[in-house]
């Protein structure tokens, strides 16, 4: 593996950007499927497309507050950060547009803000909200403002029930999605928030694997409207493993999200906010989640894996680094069943791949233990392949205290990838050439945005953020890197009367 670092100047507000919109990462109202994501095209510029307009994401807002008895009470510290992609990112992916354009953060069922200048003009290339409420966030960027639109949610908790920090990306609603987390120690929880962006209830279907033989009559949930609802899931599957969740809607979409703490007795032990995981597959990809060297202890790390069919599943896990990849288990899993497989503690690994007989749903976990024996967790799912650009939104939160990573894997072939890092207002590129079946890690230092551009091959790439050394307490979180659609197909259409 080879690198190149190339930084360039990019000052907020100079340059054209293209109007694009998201696609896996949340950023096109009306995606069918979550785990199942569009496939990119190699050569954008060689099909004909037409630069989107309007990108929508959503972010599930503070997942504690205002919420069911049983909920824990926790000090939440968070905000929603969006980023709209430079010139430097977009070049040689698609032509910029001229139009004006603006991003927007606002609670779920505002009346979005038009702008009140006579002379339209373009608004900042990034946008925060430092706050987070029962409220989930909508975030708009259109026109000039909509390109490589990034956008993700973070906070840290604190208090004597939940403590760590936990990030995700906002989404786009979808009508199917698979999420995996949790566990089956004492005082751990699992609650699925569902977000409903549109003007109308739905009913969104909870299948959990293993709870087949079930009554059923409990698994199904109305949303209200421009709001949310959140559920128990241990008090469906129960509270003896981790859990493994099929959403599927009727009557519209969801962005759904899985928040998971643990309370180990009297003391918290972490907290993380899961996104949707890769559908069930023979094969998948899960960067991040694996060595945190010069950073907090690793105290455990796995793989949670779930067979949805009725055949049992043979499955291998290897580890992915710099080095060769290399097989560390090999585990049966049987039919309609969650396992959580430990991992060996070794050094050198950004992710995992596993591999089955039967298609199966999975992602990885691990622990960080700081001096004084507290600990935070950071769940990293399994991700779709990036072929033309993908990114990843960073929070705010915490401002000090954390390092972050990009970890890289090519696992379909060598691949040459740039990595490009927004820093102060400066582009940082750092060009990766990554053999088959191996990894690279690049420091993100205090990036607040993060895109992933291959010029060969396809790539998965996760961030992970964790407390640096002599860190005042433990935390950990990971951000998948998703891929970024950034126009539509120009199809022609006929009429015919």
């Amino acid at each position: 593996m080879s690198r190149v670092s190339l930084p360039s100047r990019w000052l907020h507000g100079v340059g054209r950007v293209v109007v694009v919109a998201g696609v896996a990462t949340g950023l096109v109202l009306g995606a069918g499927r979550l785990g199942a994501a569009p496939t990119q095209p190699r050569t954008p510029a060689a099909l004909p497309s037409v630069p989107t307009s309007l990108t929508t994401s959503y972010c599930p807002g503070d997942p504690f507050a205002a919420g069911e008895k049983g909920t824990p009470k926790a000090d939440v510290r968070g905000s929603v950060a969006a980023q709209a992609a430079p010139p430097t990112v977009l070049d040689g992916v698609v032509t910029p547009s001229d139009e004006p354009g603006e991003i927007t953060i606002e609670d779920l069922g505002a009346t979005p803000q038009g702008s009140t200048d006579a002379k339209p003009r373009s608004g900042p290339m990034s946008e925060s909200v430092e706050r987070l409420d029962q409220h989930p966030q909508r975030v708009r960027g259109n026109a000039e403002r909509a390109p490589g639109l990034l956008a993700a949610q973070g906070f840290v908790a604190s208090g004597k029930q939940v403590s760590g920090l936990a990030a995700t990306p906002c989404l786009a609603p979808t009508a199917d999605a698979w999420l995996v987390a949790g566990g089956g120690a004492e005082g751990r929880q699992e609650r699925l928030v569902l977000t409903n962006p549109g003007g109308n209830p739905v009913t969104a279907r909870l299948d959990l694997v293993g709870t087949k033989t079930a009554d059923s009559a409990d698994r199904s949930i109305v949303v209200p409207a421009h709001g949310r609802s959140v559920v128990l899931l241990d008090a469906i599957a129960g509270t003896d493993q981790a859990q493994a969740v099929h959403v599927t809607t009727t009557g519209g979409l969801v962005v759904p999200t899985i928040v998971d703490h643990h309370l180990d007795g009297l003391t918290p032990a972490g907290v993380e906010t899961v996104s949707p995981t890769a559908a069930p597959a023979e094969r998948l990809v899960l960067p991040g989640s694996a060595e945190l060297s010069g950073s907090a202890d690793a105290s455990a790390r796995g793989v949670v894996l779930a067979v949805p069919g009725s055949k049992d599943a043979v499955v291998q896990i290897r580890r992915l680094g710099e080095g060769a990849s290399r097989g560390v288990k090999v585990v049966t899993v049987p039919a309609d069943t969650v396992v959580d497989v430990d991992l060996p503690d070794v050094s050198g690994v950004q992710g995992w791949v596993v591999e089955s007989d039967e298609p199966v749903v999975g992602a990885a976990h691990l622990s960080t233990t700081d001096a004084a024996g507290r600990s935070d967790m950071a769940w990293s799912v399994a991700t779709p392949s990036v072929g033309s650009l993908g990114g990843t939104a960073l929070p705010a939160v915490p401002a000090s205290g954390v390092r972050r990573y990009v970890d890289v894997t090519a696992t379909a072939g060598p691949a040459s990838v740039d990595v490009l890092l927004l820093e102060d207002g400066q582009v940082r590129t750092e060009r990766l050439d990554i053999e088959q079946d191996r990894s690279a890690r690049v420091d993100a230092r205090g990036a607040r945005a993060v895109w992933v551009r291959p010029s060969r091959g396809r790539v998965h790439a996760a961030v992970m953020i964790v407390g640096g050394p002599g860190a005042a307490r433990a935390a950990a979180t990971s951000l998948p890197v998703l891929p970024v659609r950034v126009a539509v197909r120009d199809r022609p259409v006929t009429l015919v009367r």
